[in-house]
């Protein structure tokens, strides 16, 4: 059996960001301390969290790689990583976030996630409803599992 590349892509234009999709979203707010960026990411194993503001809406996205070069971890004698809080803190989460990320939503196509994935190298595009309110993300990983499954 051979697979053709316009079944590939129609397949791909068929299947909606929302059937694919990681609900829910771990999120920032804006106004957290900057440590809980990092407490987050350790927590939950994350590499994207979405900033969003008092009313929920989305307005940036920070990263794994983002904290990493604003304050690299100290390396503790029993190898474990330690972060200092007071100097995670010294940052301002809507100083060093990205802003204005690129969205979609849950009816746009697998297609349309990975042409601007792989056309802008995104790591990850957050899914948003009609508000602006996160109620997804994709991530390159997201997709990967989604098609070995």
């Amino acid at each position: 059996m051979s697979i053709k590349k316009a079944d590939i892509k129609q397949y791909l234009l068929d299947t909606k960001v929302g059937e694919v999709m990681t609900s829910p979203v771990i999120t920032v707010k804006e106004t957290d301390d900057f440590s809980t960026v990092q407490e987050k990411i350790a927590l939950y194993d994350l590499r994207h969290l979405p900033v969003i503001n008092e009313a929920g809406c989305i307005i940036g996205i920070i990263t794994q790689r983002d904290l990493y070069q604003i304050h690299s971890p100290r390396r503790l004698e029993d190898g474990s990583w330690y972060y200092d809080k007071e100097a995670l803190n010294q940052f301002l989460l809507k100083n060093v976030m990205h802003p204005k990320p690129f969205t979609l939503k849950p009816n746009n196509s697998l297609y349309e996630f990975i042409e601007a994935t792989v056309r802008f190298k995104f790591g990850c595009i957050p899914v948003v409803d009609d508000y602006r309110h996160p109620c997804g993300i994709l991530t390159r990983d997201t997709i990967l599992k989604f098609f070995i499954s």
